[in-house]
């Protein structure tokens, strides 16, 4: 007899042992400054509007950088919301669009005081704007390493729609090469020293690298994890390590959960083990890793605090769902 289909699936419990506490910035008038600055380029429709607006990004801003003085909250704000708009604005273009839609926020990003000639887009007009406003509180060091590493993560999106073209499906292993892009971590873990001048030796240093690599891939699985049902139901799951897992391996929706979060749990082990060990350069550039590194550690909490406090994933039920952590399979839509 042909077992049932599943009817939910149980959440790991990601944060067990993990040694990271959030705390709020203080300056939250700023977050709803921000949001206001997202809506006053219409970027979206009234519906893509009020689901921006329940995915409270706000809240990630808050705990990810709780010690950013007024300047510097108001463009991490500005960052974590513009991210999801490019999201929006991409998810579903064409290959040709999203390079065209990476090509306006790159242009602006190295060319802040030159509009194009027949003017600029909503991503490349919100791109100029914030970032004239981060260059007023970074170094040119960050300035540098953030056009670098926004570069990897547009190209990333773009590599994504043509897999989506395409209908690619990756293999695991290709698939965490290019999600490592995709999910935007890079370039978000520049604002946390934003302000400081730190040599790229420092940031590339190894066990620096590792901490950022194994926070990346923690932050893929658990976004992975938690959007996989919202994504089963209206068919946008190709780019989920869950599927790609059920695909690769076999496994039942469960069984890939549990392996994603012992993937998950074998990294976190690794990253603290490596946070109490952090390489000494002397003087001032010790501090300014430990705070670096320490906000990489951070970055993982809020991430998993986040996805439940605000409704991208489950709704109005994201603080119940965390404390059972079981979750009704959506039936899949249309």
């Amino acid at each position: 007899m042909k077992p049932s289909p599943p009817t939910h699936f149980v959440l790991p419990n990601l944060l067990a042992n993990w040694p990271f506490v959030c705390k709020p910035n203080p300056h939250q008038e700023i977050v709803a400054e921000s949001a206001a600055w997202v809506e006053s380029y219409h970027p979206f429709d009234s519906r893509a509007q009020a689901a921006f607006n329940r995915c409270k990004f706000g809240i990630f801003a808050s705990l990810a950088y709780p010690c950013a003085e007024e300047e510097h909250f108001r463009v991490v704000c500005d960052l974590m919301n513009f991210f999801f708009v490019f999201d929006e604005l991409s998810d579903q273009a064409s290959g040709e669009v999203v390079a065209q839609q990476a090509a306006d926020i790159m242009n602006a990003l190295r060319n802040p005081d030159q509009a194009p000639t027949k003017g600029d887009s909503i991503l490349g007009a919100m791109t100029r704007d914030f970032w004239k406003r981060t260059l007023q509180c970074c170094s040119e060091s960050s300035a540098q390493r953030f056009i670098t590493n926004f570069d990897e993560y547009t190209n990333s999106v773009w590599q994504q729609a043509v897999d989506r073209d395409l209908g690619i499906i990756r293999d695991t292993t290709k698939y965490f090469e290019l999600r490592r892009g995709t999910i935007g971590v890079r370039p978000s873990f520049d604002y946390f020293i934003l302000p400081a001048d730190i040599p790229d030796e420092v940031i590339e240093h190894p066990q620096v690298e590792r901490l950022v690599i194994g926070a990346i891939d923690m932050t893929i699985l658990a976004n992975d994890i938690y959007s996989y049902n919202k994504e089963q139901a209206t068919g946008d799951d190709a780019h989920n390590i869950i599927s790609v897992m059920m695909k690769e391996e076999g496994l039942s929706v469960q069984e890939a959960i549990d392996r994603a979060g012992s993937i998950y749990c074998d990294i976190a082990k690794k990253f603290c083990k490596d946070f109490e060990n952090l390489p000494v350069f002397g003087g001032q550039l010790d501090q300014c890793v430990k705070e670096y590194c320490w906000g990489v550690g951070n970055w993982v909490t809020t991430n998993i605090k986040w996805s439940f406090a605000s409704e991208r994933y489950f709704g109005r039920q994201g603080m119940e769902v965390m404390e059972h952590r079981i979750v009704e399979l959506r039936p899949q839509e249309g």
